[in-house]
């Protein structure tokens, strides 16, 4: 496959975005995305990390102005992109995509820690929790520990830690450590486990929180 030299220009020219924009898909939890909204979102991203470069060099300029001298460092980057004669500043890209970098870093964590959610529910904005659904809401809250598993089908009951859990609720996968497995219907103990992976339709299980606190509670032990 040929590229043309308009593509390649562009590939170079927003090559910052690109990788802010795989960074954040790495480290955040999100729904499919289509290859168009992908970029999309590197675009976005690669004006971001480009203005952000203006800045920086803007407010050099301006100290070095202060200084009395001529400052000779500007942004090409509407030049490389509008005229095609123009030579793209590698440098400027390299700096564009340092920049990137962290900027990537900065919003996967905005979007980890709900920083945006916790502010709008704050100003009473929004009653969205900021994650794909209830079950990563639920295992992602700090007080979760230890849980009961009921399982229907095999009438079993699971008593443990949660070590790990999926990301969504349509894989349901759950790794227990320091598991107690009891017969659901009697509450016979059965045998102890150090570790037990458990997925299944759910449906067919209960999960239960023997420990749990609403984010009233912790807003109010922050503020305490």
């Amino acid at each position: 496959m040929q590229f043309s030299e308009l593509t390649v220009r562009l590939l170079l020219i927003f090559f910052p975005g690109i990788i802010s924009a795989i960074i954040i898909d790495n480290l955040t939890i999100h729904r499919g995305r289509e290859l168009k909204v992908f970029l999309l979102n590197a675009f976005i991203l690669g004006l971001a990390s480009y203005f952000i470069l203006f800045i920086w060099i803007s407010i050099n300029n301006w100290i070095v102005k202060l200084r009395g001298l001529e400052p000779t460092w500007k942004v090409n980057f509407l030049d490389s992109l509008i005229d095609k004669t123009s030579n793209i500043d590698i440098k400027e890209v390299l700096i564009a995509t340092m920049i990137s970098f962290l900027l990537g870093l900065l919003i996967s964590a905005a979007i980890n820690y709900k920083i945006l959610h916790r502010f709008a529910k704050k100003i009473k904005i929004t009653k969205k929790f900021g994650q794909l659904d209830v079950w990563s809401y639920t295992f992602d809250s700090p007080d979760i520990g230890w849980v009961i598993v009921r399982d229907l089908d095999q009438d079993l009951m699971y008593q443990g830690w949660v070590e790990a859990f999926s990301d969504t609720h349509e894989i349901n996968e759950l790794l227990l450590r320091d598991v107690n497995v009891y017969r659901n219907s009697t509450a016979e103990e059965l045998y102890f486990m150090q570790g037990l992976y458990i997925t299944r339709d759910l449906n067919n299980i209960i999960i239960e929180f023997p420990q749990i606190e609403n984010d009233e509670d912790q807003n109010n032990e922050e503020v305490l």
